[in-house]
């Protein structure tokens, strides 16, 4: 009797063991818009709303998002942190609590009770846990993703000379852990043949081109003593540098790591080497944290731009970000000139020259929050006598202070506010952007999502009011529509001339299968100086 009793027990707590047991649930994005990104998981996933899942591409943590709405087979999600840009087909990862099964209950009792040790140990196994670094990879196996596609992108209007009509093949590939030896090959390129009548338009001859924005062979591993990287590429250390043909190295010392960064320039337009440009930087970085959501990391560098051997720009760079869990998230970068022009005559200084701060908050499952700021100013380049403003922003629109919050409200209803104020420069008066959102996902359990936009927007040199309605439905987890309708009307307050612009988009997203996809996207915009349809489609397989 006892032993079928200690059997029972041991059942029992192998049962309860398995019932708290962790299972990886992996999908991947299957639609990215403007304001939301979703994800092909949901109700049958076990996801719910305030999930946080990860973005993983090959062996790459790419950030964090966290669902705000479930359907049953996909979910919206907001982003919370995010160090590269996410890409359809890049794989979103959770571990979710799962019921057990008849079977693990099954194959636990069936261990003999003189060795009840070994019963503990199965039914007390730990599953894996999501990687602070985002590596998934066994030791030698090389992880090959990327993606192959055939695309078409066009702009026809009334007035030819502003047709844009380019057929292209586009190319990614990213290796990790190369052969077991935890480098990493990635590359990205497109191939296009340009038919617009002004194909030439930045001094090249030939209408067919080649453009190869990475090409790169890197070892990063945070364990490791040593890593390096050459080719076409980008640093993560000092971002501020941009493209460059080149390579960097460093060392790591704990939690520090130092290293230097140099190249050739590349054109931002043509992405072709002018060999008589070259930039450089050294720099420290130092990393800490127990994960991708609990993590500091800062960057101080010192940067050369030279140009025929010459100083072009000096500049110090200082990037920073922290991770405080699922719910805060901050991201500050600093460009800091070291000589200025005064009277034609080169002068040391110590100016900012582009500044950009961002704060992210996510309270809870009903309420998140972000705030922001960005300075720039105009670096001139002493050499090659060019002037550039340093930022990526429109400047009308998205230059100064920032913020919005997002409120979530049961039965899938979102509302957002959000603004944004560039103050007064020079001539230039203040400007702002202020809008609202009311959004509603899955109504009805239907899958089809629906939302209207207000935006006032007072910019440089005009001024006026926006209004856009928006509708979107996923079917049988394969096919994503939306369409969107805007309509602008504004003043050019120089002129005095009021103008109105109508804006139609259908987006299409078909996921032929696991590995095929297609896209097809179309504006139809109607205004007072020039009508025009713009469209881009793609086919291709992700890999």
């Amino acid at each position: 009797m006892a032993k079928y009793v200690l059997m029972a027990i041991l059942c029992m707590m192998g049962t309860r063991a398995t019932a708290q047991k962790k299972k990886e649930v992996r999908s991947v994005i299957s639609y990215i818009s403007a304001s939301v990104v979703y994800v092909d998981a949901g109700r049958e996933q076990r996801i719910l709303v305030g999930d946080t899942l990860a973005i993983v591409r090959g062996d790459k943590t790419l950030g964090a998002v966290t669902v705000t709405a479930v359907s049953n087979r996909s979910c919206a999600v907001l982003v919370l942190t995010q160090q590269s840009a996410f890409a359809i087909g890049d794989a979103a990862v959770i571990e979710k609590v799962v019921e057990a099964g008849a079977p693990a209950v099954m194959t636990t009792a069936a261990i003999p009770v003189s060795d009840p040790k070994s019963v503990v140990s199965v039914a007390a196994k730990p599953e894996p846990q999501l990687p602070a670094t985002g590596s998934r990879q066994p030791s030698t196996i090389n992880i090959v993703s990327g993606r192959l596609g055939i695309q078409y992108a066009g702009v026809h209007g009334d007035d030819a000379r502003f047709d844009l009509r380019q057929p292209s093949a586009l190319f990614r590939l990213d290796v990790a852990n190369m052969f077991g030896t935890g480098m990493a090959f990635s590359v990205y390129s497109r191939n296009y043949y340009d038919l617009s009548p002004n194909y030439n338009r930045y001094g090249e001859s030939s209408r067919m081109k080649n453009r190869i924005y990475e090409l790169s062979i890197q070892r990063d591993l945070s364990e490791g003593t040593f890593g390096f990287g050459i080719g076409r590429m980008t640093s993560r250390f000092v971002s501020g540098l941009g493209t460059f043909d080149g390579g960097q190295a460093y060392v790591r010392f704990s939690n520090f790591t130092a290293g230097v960064v140099a190249g050739a320039k590349i054109g931002e337009r043509t992405m072709a080497v002018d060999g008589e440009d070259t930039k450089g930087a050294a720099f420290v970085n130092f990393r800490s944290g127990e994960d991708f959501l609990h993590q500091y990391e800062g960057t101080v560098a010192y940067g050369r731009q030279l140009s025929r051997n010459k100083l072009d720009r000096e500049f110090l760079y200082i990037q920073n970000s922290w991770t405080l869990g699922s719910k805060l998230s901050m991201y500050e970068s600093t460009e800091i000139e070291l000589n200025d022009i005064h009277n034609g005559v080169r002068t040391p200084t110590f100016s900012l020259s582009n500044t950009f701060f961002s704060i992210n908050y996510y309270a809870n499952n009903w309420f998140s929050a972000n705030a922001g700021y960005d300075a720039t100013r105009s670096v001139y380049l002493f050499e090659s006598m060019k002037a550039f403003p340093d930022t990526l922003f429109d400047k009308n629109l998205l230059q100064g202070y920032r913020g919005g919050v997002y409120f979530r409200f049961p039965y899938f209803v979102s509302l957002s506010l959000n603004g944004t104020v560039r103050t007064k420069k020079g001539d230039e008066r203040t400007s702002h952007n202020v809008g609202a959102t009311v959004r509603m996902s899955d109504i009805g359990g239907s899958d089809v999502g629906a939302g209207i936009r207000y935006t006032n927007i007072l910019s440089v040199y005009t001024e006026g009011n926006s209004i856009t309605f928006d509708l979107d439905r996923t079917l049988f987890n394969k096919l994503s529509l939306s369409m969107r309708y805007d309509y602008y009307a504004y003043t050019i307050t120089a002129l005095n001339r009021s103008f109105i612009t109508h804006t139609t988009t259908a987006n299409v997203n078909y996921r032929i299968s696991r590995a095929l996809y297609s896209i097809i996207s179309v504006d139809r915009v109607i205004d007072d100086s020039m009508n025009s349809y713009r469209i881009y489609g793609e086919i291709g397989i992700r890999f």
